[in-house]
């Protein structure tokens, strides 16, 4: 099934592209097959604004209200789907594994719950530094291509109901 991604949100760079390359460098990926995704993106005017970085996206975050994504099926990752420069800029992968994702706002507080469990809570407005499970989320944002869980909270800012979409052996 086709995956997409963005290469910009709110107008800034995501980085997505590199970031899930680096991440496939632990298995799934070679230094040819990095060249040659590479070589076709410039080819075909992919302009995604190739950086270097340091941290992996290793899985995604999803809607998924018709339970589509589930373990075995396939991912093709893709940017500009439906366009008429829409590419393939990974190998197809098989879905390791999901988890149930939530995330609840209220007035001064958002809650994280992965698998109907409490995974994180914190202060909505950051001016608090006494997060619980600060650490974990912080990976968590990490390993879904945000720097910062503020960023993470910035996109994904309201309430929300998904599917953590693992192409790795990674469980929270």
């Amino acid at each position: 099934m086709i995956l997409g991604f963005s290469t910009q949100i709110n107008g800034k760079p995501t980085y997505f592209v590199e970031k899930i390359w680096l991440g496939l460098f632990d298995g799934h990926f070679n230094k040819l097959s990095y060249l040659r995704f590479k070589n076709e993106a410039i080819m075909n005017k992919v302009d995604w604004g190739i950086k270097y970085v340091e941290t992996k996206k290793i899985h995604t975050i999803r809607e998924d209200p018709k339970d589509r994504w589930k373990k075995g099926n396939k991912i093709d990752f893709f940017i500009n789907v439906r366009k008429k420069n829409m590419f393939r800029f990974a190998p197809v992968l098989v879905v390791v594994s999901t988890q149930k994702f939530e995330i609840k706002y209220h007035t001064n507080t958002f809650l994280v719950y992965i698998d109907e469990k409490l995974f994180f809570f914190g202060n909505r407005d950051f001016t608090i530094n006494e997060f619980e499970n600060y650490e974990g989320m912080l990976k968590l944002a990490h390993n879904d291509g945000f720097e910062t869980i503020q960023d993470f909270c910035t996109y994904f800012n309201e309430d929300f109901i998904g599917k953590i979409i693992h192409w790795t052996d990674l469980r929270y």
